[in-house]
């Protein structure tokens, strides 16, 4: 990003010792002196009847620099004929000077040998100022070479003027009128804007240097009083917002380029907002680059102004597409910079934007500058509400994407695409849910996608989680709030909690802070080769540790539950895809995950308010979109194939695996009861005294005709998988080869006649161990953030299941026919 400093200057705050006699500030002065014992204490002094004058107290410069600005209240061509003959004036003098041009103000800029230079100085700019300017004089010569010489800078065209006039870029627009200062009616225009400018009124001086040269400086400021007089600059408020579209070479093809400036009445928090909005890893460079045709920001500008200040960002975008038009692109992109001008302009901004500005300044004669500039400036409290400016700038190129013409049929079109850009923003892109737990130590959120990896296939199973696991992996190091991944099937995202960092720290402040570093990940993270490589290591790790070597057993019963889709089953996805996933391949899941629909989930621990910042706080890293958010509908229905499946474990591995199960019935949702019954026969299969154990033992019932059955060394466990779009009651077998195809049998048998077996004493002991289950597991935080986030938190508890309806569940999802075997056995 470029970072261009600002047409009229940024100021910070630096001064000398001492009273500041003179005249009381105004009030809505921008800079005031600083108080007493300050690292770098600016003094403004107000004296009557001359310029104002800071004092800037720092010591190491090579030689100390005093600075005049002059805000002219002119334009281009008026400010610098002038600030030349002042210029001109000066080094006849004998004074080595230079002058900084900008379209309403300038500044002479000198390196004082010593103390005793001042005041002559002082007195030979007093006198530029008042002596007439008459024809053929050499400053008339230098002012005529400047002048001729903006006409090799103009602007790239007239619909960029409002934006320079908001910053204060010098330059041109298109035939601007260029006054003839060879003839006597141009002498006599030049003379008027040196008696209507050149004034003490219009004039601020600032010494920078050691204490001993500031009240030098001071003293001498004093002494010099034969200023001419004048008010104050007017500096005019623009009479409405602006928009244009024009065509420029500046870009490539199939490119754009959009500023937009705002005229605000603080000028400190014009430039405070600026060095948010360009700081890296900002708000507006992440909801940019997460924009469907992404937009890079290259310019960003504070300026303090006599009258309020001016925030401008310039951003573009290359190789965009032939849909939608580059005025829909534009807009889109137009109003994330608006709205991230606003929340910038909204945020606190004192005195100490303008310190910051004027002691950052290496050279003394910028920090001259800036500091001269900001006593200058002031706030403007009556001004009309804020102003605006937008210039969209296309290729002059016929080829897609195809602009409107440049001129007023441009501006109308791109007017309408940023009106509707506008309003879509201004709507919630989350969709939000909230608990109090007032008193808990943490602030708790959820960020994530409902759409979980519904759109995962069998080529980019997994990729989703990698992608989670990579993005909280990326930010870690980076952010003061604990992050974690989050990966279901229903839904993908991260989960973020903090306590408060001190005393100081409000509730709303500790909200923003942890549903920013929740955003943040989400919405602006770019996923490295390092980081993929650890969330690889870490999935296959989650793989192994859920189903053995490789996974092989796990992946072969998902592929057989849902054959195109098997991550809906396990959403951390299949071995040989996560191993061999693509950066490129994760990189877009995460953006997709994040341009999709999102919801917060936040536990608030103190009250609604602390909430509702921290959603606020997440909205913002998040791009606006025109269409509405939507998960992708995968085309065609889930069909199981039942029946025996094989599949190979890596050689060595000792134990032989099975995995035994049925897809369940279609969820609604998260809480569909079907899904309660299925975590009833898990707690009833499961545990020391359930019917997976009493299936595998000696005691295990058999038909009357049968063999007495033989005590197995077989261990099994069973789990529910998957959400709402495929599920399966899945029971996970470790046994010796030569026993393996035994304890599947079994198991599939107590499946598949469970409907019948079940009794009232099973449904107890289910009950009483889900109960418990979730009792311990709603001590944590983290299980009632889930909870907030599926739906379940208001939920009322669930009516006492019968053994009839439990029945008839096993009867509808664990029939014979429809269940699938895998068994896998080492190479």
């Amino acid at each position: 990003m470029r970072s261009l400093r600002p047409a009229l200057p940024l100021v910070l705050l630096a001064a000398c010792r001492g009273p500041a006699p003179g005249a009381a500030p105004a009030p809505g002065h921008a800079l005031v002196s600083t108080p007493e014992g300050s690292v770098g204490r600016i003094e403004v002094r107000h004296l009557e009847a001359r310029p104002r004058l800071t004092l800037v107290s720092r010591d190491g410069d090579p030689a100390p620099a005093i600075v005049a600005s002059v805000a002219t209240d002119l334009g281009s061509v008026a400010t610098t004929a002038l600030a030349s003959v002042v210029e001109a004036r000066l080094l006849a003098a004998g004074f080595d000077v230079d002058a900084r041009i900008d379209r309403s103000a300038f500044r002479v800029r000198l390196l004082a040998r010593d103390a005793a230079r001042v005041e002559p100085f002082l007195r030979a700019l007093a006198a530029a100022f008042a002596q007439p300017i008459a024809a053929g004089s050499p400053e008339v010569a230098r002012a005529m070479e400047r002048v001729q010489a903006l006409r090799s800078s103009p602007l790239d065209a007239p619909e960029l003027a409002p934006v320079a006039a908001c910053t204060g870029r010098l330059g041109l627009a298109g035939a601007e009128p260029v006054v003839d200062l060879a003839t006597p009616a141009g002498v006599r225009e030049l003379e008027g804007w040196r008696a209507a400018a050149l004034h003490a009124g219009r004039t601020s001086i600032a010494a920078v240097g050691p204490a001993a040269f500031c009240a030098a400086a001071a003293r001498a400021a004093e002494g010099v009083d034969r200023w001419p007089a004048g008010g104050p600059p007017a500096d005019a408020w623009p009479a409405a917002d602006t928009i244009g579209v024009y065509t420029t070479n500046q870009i490539e093809r199939r490119a754009a380029r959009v500023t937009v400036a705002a005229r605000v009445a603080s000028p400190q928090a014009a430039v405070a907002a600026a060095e948010r909005l360009g700081a890296p890893g900002s708000p507006l460079r992440a909801r940019l680059s997460a924009l469907s045709s992404p937009f890079r920001t290259v310019e960003v500008l504070g300026v303090a102004r006599p009258r309020g200040g001016c925030v401008s960002v310039t951003i573009e975008a290359s190789g965009l597409p032939a849909a939608p038009p580059v005025e829909a692109s534009a807009a889109l992109a137009a109003a994330v910079v608006r709205q991230e001008i606003r929340r910038g302009l909204a945020a606190p901004a004192g005195a100490a934007v303008a310190t910051r500005q004027i002691l950052t300044a290496q050279d003394p004669r910028d920090a001259g500058a800036r500091a001269s500039w900001w006593a200058l400036s002031g706030s403007a409290p009556s001004a009309p509400p804020e102003r605006w400016a937008t210039a969209l700038g296309v290729p002059p190129s016929a080829e897609p994407p195809r602009p409107a013409a440049p001129g007023e049929a441009g501006a109308r079109l791109f007017e309408a695409e940023l009106g509707r850009a506008l309003a879509a923003g201004a709507q919630p892109t989350l969709e939000r849910r909230a608990l109090v737990e007032r008193g808990q130590g943490e602030v708790w959120v959820l960020l994530a996608s409902p759409c979980g990896v519904a759109e995962e296939g069998v080529y980019d199973a997994g990729a989703t989680a990698l992608a989670a696991l990579a993005a909280v992996q990326t930010r870690r190091r980076e952010l003061d709030v604990a992050i974690e991944p989050w990966v279901t099937a229903d839904a993908v995202g991260v989960i973020a909690h903090a306590p408060f960092r001190d005393d100081r720290e409000t509730p709303a402040e500790l909200g923003r802070r942890v549903a920013s570093a929740a955003a943040r990940t989400v919405a602006a993270t770019t996923l490295g080769p390092e980081a993929l490589t650890l969330a690889r290591a870490a999935a296959l790790q989650h793989l192994e540790r859920l189903s053995g070597g490789r996974a092989a057993a796990l992946e072969a019963f998902a592929s057989a539950i849902a054959p195109d889709h098997p991550s809906w089953i396990e959403p951390f996805g299949v071995w040989d895809r996560v191993a061999s996933g693509a950066l490129e391949t994760v990189q877009l899941r995460w953006q997709a995950l994040a341009t999709g629909p999102l919801r917060l989930a936040v536990l608030a621990n103190a009250d609604p308010s602390q909430a509702a910042a921290a959603a606020e706080a997440a909205e913002r890293w998040l791009a606006p979109r025109l269409t509405p958010r939507s998960c992708g509908s995968p085309d065609g229905a889930v069909v199981p194939r039942p029946g025996h499946h094989d599949a190979r474990l890596p050689a060595g591995t000792p134990l032989s695996q099975a995995v035994v199960g049925a897809r369940l019935p279609a969820a609604r949702d998260a809480t569909n009861a079907a899904r309660e019954l299925a975590e009833l026969t898990v707690a009833a299969l499961n545990g020391e005294g359930g019917l997976l154990a009493a299936a595998l033992s000696v005691n295990a019932a058999a038909p009357p005709a049968a063999a007495p059955r033989r005590q197995l060394a077989a261990r099994a466990s069973a789990r529910v998988l998957g959400g709402t779009r495929a599920a399966a009651l899945a029971v996970e077998i470790r046994a010796p080869s030569a026993e393996l195809a035994e304890a599947s049998s079994r198991v599939k048998e107590l499946l598949a006649g469970l409907a019948q077996r079940v009794t009232d004493a099973d449904l107890g002991r289910a009950e009483a161990h889900v109960a418990r289950s979730e009792r311990d597991a709603l001590a944590e935080p983290r299980r009632r953030l889930i909870n907030l986030f599926s739906g379940r938190a208001s939920r009322t508890p669930p009516a006492k299941a019968t053994l009839a309806a439990w029945r008839a569940f096993l009867a509808g999802a664990l029939g014979a026919d429809a269940i699938v075997i895998v068994e896998a056995r080492p190479d």
